[in-house]
């Protein structure tokens, strides 16, 4: 039950910043948002703005949207190719920024760097190689998530899939942690280095290259710089079939795996 909880509320913190970041992008970007949301399920608090934008939080902390106005010049299509890719890199930038303030913070306040990091800062001032380090591990890994799950993939086949984590894993990890602190100090600590971990997660897994996903709408920005406009619809019909496939293959592989790993 504890990790259920850690989850629920890391997850709604996670999901908040992420939408958050896309609503930022969008008003300061010239697109209408119509609706900003946390979970799903019955509305137990909204409140509408001068803007027009309905701010909802739902029963279910699970999921989030922000919803753009659907057509016209106040819609996110009308836009710049430029002001579509920050819009839609703002939600991943903005968990990516709250990964690396947590992991400065524990860096620094634990007084050393992770041992993965440590041999290539040693020419780095003391002070300055948590800082390094932090960046690293968030914004390194963000940008490095794609390839590597690529590398991981070839390198380890199905062994990817068995050390993956779904939503039943990803509370278990939360629950392993919370279990493992033995003082306040050490919850607060355990905590923290959840947040940073799915925040660090949901940068990554949205940069890749699927439809649906952030990373996808980059791409589909990528597609129509590249392509003449003859070729364009077909290229992203095959685009957008083959990648949602593949999204959908990964989503039932991992939520098989889970709960083979942790309900049998």
């Amino acid at each position: 039950m504890t990790g259920l909880l850690l989850f629920l509320l890391a997850i709604s913190v996670v999901i908040f910043v992420h939408e958050w970041g896309h609503y930022f992008a969008m008003r300061r970007n010239g697109v209408k948002v119509v609706e900003f949301t946390i979970g799903f399920g019955p509305t137990i608090w909204s409140k509408r703005l001068k803007s027009g934008t309905v701010f909802s939080l739902k029963a279910i902390l699970l999921g989030g949207y922000t919803k753009p106005v659907a057509e016209g010049p106040e819609s996110v299509q009308e836009q710049s190719d430029w002001r579509q890719f920050k819009i839609f890199v703002a939600g991943m930038f903005m968990n990516a920024t709250v990964a690396f303030v947590l992991l400065t913070g524990m860096l620094y306040y634990l007084g050393r760097v992770p041992e993965i990091f440590a041999p290539y800062l040693s020419w780095a001032p003391t002070w300055l190689q948590p800082l390094l380090a932090a960046f690293a591990g968030s914004y390194g890994l963000w940008i490095a998530t794609p390839p590597l799950v690529v590398v991981l993939l070839v390198k380890l086949g199905s062994g990817f899939f068995a050390q993956s984590a779904g939503p039943i894993g990803i509370v278990a990890i939360g629950e392993a942690m919370a279990q493992a602190a033995q003082t306040p100090e050490q919850l607060i600590l355990a905590v923290l280095n959840y947040l940073y971990i799915l925040n660090v997660a949901i940068a990554g897994f949205n940069l890749m290259p699927l439809f649906f996903l952030d990373g996808g709408h980059i791409t589909e920005i990528l597609l129509r710089r590249t392509f003449k406009p003859d070729l364009l619809p077909k290229i992203l019909k095959v685009y957008r079939i083959s990648t949602g496939l593949i999204l959908l293959l990964l989503f039932v592989i991992i939520m098989t795996s889970d709960v083979l790993k942790h309900v049998f």
